[in-house]
C-alpha cells in the first residue's frame, strides 16, 4: 500500500470519528444566546445552520472534484500498473505501462506548462472539534503554546486538534516538476534489468505526491448563517434577531481565537459593523442596505480566509500579515 492509500485510508479512519464528533458540536451552537429564542425558533435556526454548512461542504466537494486532472489520475494508475506488473515478473509489461504513463504526463506538462501541482484526488471533511467555550479555547492555547516551547511537538499536534473547526479539503497532487523524471528514470532502468531499482523509483514517486489543503472555518459560516437569518428577523422579531448578531459576533471571535487568520485587520471592521446593526435594530431603523453591504463583504472575507494552502504556504502568509 502506497503513501498515496495510505494517506486516505487514514484520513476516512478520521473522518468516522470527525463526522460522529461534528454531530455532537453542531447542535449546540446557538445555545448560549438562546434564552429568549423559543424551542420552535431554536430548532429553525439549528436546521438553517446545519443546511448552510452542508451546502458548503456540497460546494466544496463540486470545487474540489472540478479539478481533478483525469490525463494526471491515468498516469499515476499506469504507474501502479507498472509496478505490479514488476511484481509479477512482467518486465514489458511494466515498460509499456510506465510509456502509457509517460505520454499522459508530457500531455499535462505541454497542457500546463507553468503549473507545479496537477490534482489527482480530493476528500472533504466536516472537522468539528473546537469548543465554544472562549476560556476553554484560551486553555488550550495556552497549552500549545507551552508544550512548543519545550519542543514536546507530538504534544502540540495533539492539542492543535482540539483548535479545528473547519469543512476541510484535501487534495493530492501529482507534482509535474519531479514526477516526469521517476518514469523516465525506471523506464531506463527496466530496460537495463535493473528491476529492483525501478520498482524503489516508482514506488518513491508515488509517495511523493503532495497534499494541499483548504479549510473553511466553521465559525465565519455560523457568523453567516446568523446574519442572514437575523435579516429574515429584523422587523418581526428585533430580540431574536440582536441575540443573532450578538452571535455572530461571538462567532467571528472564536474564529480568530482558533486562528483563523488571527491577525486579520478585517474582524475588527466586522465587529463594528454588526455593533453598528444591532443598534439600528434596536432603534427600529431601516437595515436592509447595511445588511446587504456587510453580507457583500463578508463573502468576499470568508473566500480570502478560505483559501488553498499549499507546502510552505502558511509560514509566507504569516509574513505577509506581519508586514501588513
Amino acid at each position: 500500500m502506497n503513501q498515496y492509500h495510505r494517506f486516505f485510508r487514514r484520513l476516512q479512519v478520521l473522518f468516522v470519528g470527525i463526522l460522529f464528533s461534528s454531530l455532537l458540536f453542531i447542535a449546540p451552537v446557538h445555545a448560549v444566546g438562546s434564552a429568549a429564542v423559543s424551542p420552535e425558533r431554536l430548532n429553525q435556526l439549528d436546521t438553517s445552520l446545519q443546511q448552510e454548512i452542508e451546502k458548503e461542504r456540497q460546494q466544496a466537494t463540486a470545487e474540489a472534484e472540478s479539478k481533478l486532472d483525469r490525463e494526471a489520475i491515468a498516469a499515476i494508475e499506469e504507474t501502479k500498473k507498472a509496478i505490479a506488473a514488476i511484481e509479477r515478473g512482467k518486465t514489458q509489461e511494466a515498460i509499456a505501462a510506465l510509456e502509457r504513463a509517460t505520454g499522459k504526463i508530457d500531455i499535462l506538462v505541454a497542457q500546463y506548462p507553468k503549473l507545479a501541482l496537477i490534482p489527482v484526488a480530493a476528500q472533504v471533511a466536516i472537522i468539528d472539534f473546537a469548543p465554544q467555550d472562549f476560556n476553554l479555547v484560551e486553555r488550550i492555547r495556552n497549552q500549545v503554546k507551552g508544550v512548543a516551547i519545550a519542543e514536546d511537538f507530538p504534544a502540540a499536534r495533539e492539542l492543535l486538534n482540539n483548535l479545528i473547526s473547519e469543512i476541510r479539503t484535501a487534495i493530492v497532487n501529482l507534482p509535474l516538476e519531479r514526477y516526469p523524471d521517476a518514469t523516465k528514470q525506471a523506464a531506463r532502468l527496466l530496460n537495463e534489468g535493473k528491476i529492483d531499482e525501478a520498482k524503489g523509483v516508482l514506488q518513491l514517486a508515488l509517495s511523493t505526491l503532495v497534499v494541499t489543503e483548504q479549510a473553511r472555518p466553521l465559525p465565519l459560516v455560523k457568523a453567516h448563517t446568523d446574519l442572514v437569518t437575523a435579516v429574515t428577523l429584523a422587523e418581526k422579531d428585533r430580540d431574536a434577531a440582536q441575540r443573532l448578531l450578538e452571535d455572530a459576533r461571538a462567532q467571528l471571535k472564536l474564529a480568530q481565537e482558533l486562528g483563523y487568520a488571527r491577525g486579520d485587520r478585517e474582524y475588527a471592521a466586522f465587529d463594528k459593523a454588526i455593533k453598528n446593526l444591532e443598534r439600528q435594530v434596536k432603534a427600529r431603523e431601516n437595515t436592509a442596505g447595511a445588511f446587504a453591504k456587510l453580507q457583500e463583504q463578508f463573502s468576499s472575507f470568508f473566500n480570502r480566509v478560505s483559501e488553498v494552502v499549499k507546502p510552505g504556504d502558511s509560514s509566507n502568509r504569516a509574513e505577509a500579515r506581519r508586514r501588513d
